[in-house]
């Protein structure tokens, strides 16, 4: 008795399979959901990298604004070993910002030339070493 059953429930449901199939996709319909896909997905690069250009910018102002306020201060330091000691501290912080401030420049350039996130690290990234370190 079992085996019958068991082959009667699977005729049943291969029976059944043909009646509640999901209507296929044509390769246009396919294609559709791919370009909306790809829309969707450069909509949210676009955007993406607009909030990055502004908070790259943003942290690029306020290293100018904090350097400015320690360059301020060098000329009241009338310690030699610490005016040197900020006059490094300046150097190191300068570069940083000149640094930040190019690369804040560079994606604001790419996202200006409507290339996607995938392009930002690749097109026209050289490696560009900092100056050497001054020593005492």
């Amino acid at each position: 008795m079992k085996p019958s059953l068991a082959v009667t429930l699977c005729w049943l449901a291969l029976a059944g399979f043909g009646r509640g199939q999901i209507p296929s996709q044509t390769p246009s319909d396919h294609a559709a959901m791919h370009g909306q896909h790809t829309e969707h997905t450069q909509s949210v690069c676009k955007q993406m990298m607009t909030d990055h250009v502004a908070e790259m910018k943003a942290v690029s102002q306020a290293l100018a604004t904090n350097l400015a306020q320690m360059k301020s201060t060098l000329p009241l330091i009338s310690d030699l070993n610490e005016r040197s000691r900020w006059q490094s501290n300046i150097a190191m912080w300068q570069a940083l910002a000149d640094h930040f401030n190019h690369m804040a420049q560079h994606a604001e350039h790419m996202q200006g030339m409507g290339l996607g996130c995938g392009m930002m690290v690749s097109h026209g990234m050289e490696d560009k070493a900092l100056p050497p370190a001054k020593t005492q």
